[in-house]
């Protein structure tokens, strides 16, 4: 019997993932959302990474045919599978999977004006640069896209810090909602790793600043590969902390 998958996005939208055996299930789908928090969409020679907020799984009798009716139609009264293959996942992983929260400025945006896009590109980089180097560690970065719902936003930032291993916050251009994010990280005694740019991305000419009182302690970078370095470095140092079960 075929399997289902529906991934929850940012914004309440959905990518449905129709009609897979339970190898491809778990190979194409389950696996890379477990230990990395994605999962890729392919048509042809393109391929789409997706980063869902959640994921469901549901078996049915056959295959679905989107000509028939919606696939929520298909799957309303049966049971979501997803815990079951989440064990089965970690179990072929052989590994732990950690879950790092990243503050970060949500800025620019993506079809904007040429100085908007620039800004965006900048922050979309160095989510993937960061979540490069986690996944080295056996761990899924974790970021609040700009496009969740204003409504449970809140609610999702604090459940996903709650829930994380530990924290990395960028505090480049010092934007208030980093901060806060912080200050609820630090008053749940979470590990946080500072990072910033020296340069300020909103105005590049400038140097970029931080709160006098958590700036002995912030990891500058000039770019992506510094970041990246630095803060392996920074793991690597403190992993017995970091991933301390305490």
């Amino acid at each position: 019997m075929p399997y289902q998958a529906i991934a929850t996005l940012a914004g309440g939208q959905t990518k449905t993932f129709p009609n897979r055996d339970e190898n491809q299930l778990l190979a194409d789908i389950v696996i890379p959302f477990v230990s990395a928090g994605t999962i890729s969409a392919t048509w042809g020679k393109k391929s789409k990474k997706y980063q869902p907020i959640e994921l469901r799984i549901y078996q049915t009798l056959k295959a679905w045919d989107k000509k028939k009716g919606a696939l929520e139609n298909e799957i309303k009264s049966k049971r979501n599978l997803f815990s079951k293959y989440e064990k089965i996942a970690r179990q072929r992983l052989g590994k732990e999977i950690h879950r790092v929260f990243f503050i970060t400025p949500i800025q620019g945006e993506k079809n904007g004006s040429q100085d908007q896009q620039r800004i965006y590109r900048e922050y979309e980089e160095r989510f993937l640069a960061v979540s490069d180097i986690i996944t080295n560690f056996s761990a899924v970065a974790i970021r609040i896209d700009k496009e969740h719902p204003l409504e449970d936003l809140v609610g999702r930032i604090k459940d996903e810090i709650k829930n994380s291993q530990f924290i990395i916050a960028d505090l480049t251009d010092e934007r208030p909602s980093c901060y806060f994010e912080a200050g609820f990280a630090e008053g749940l005694k979470k590990h946080i790793i500072y990072v910033a740019s020296k340069d300020s991305v909103i105005n590049p000419k400038q140097s970029n600043k931080i709160h006098f009182d958590i700036h002995r302690n912030v990891i500058h970078f000039v770019n992506l590969e510094e970041l990246k370095t630095k803060l392996e470095n920074s793991i690597t140092k403190n992993r017995e902390k970091l991933f301390s079960k305490d």
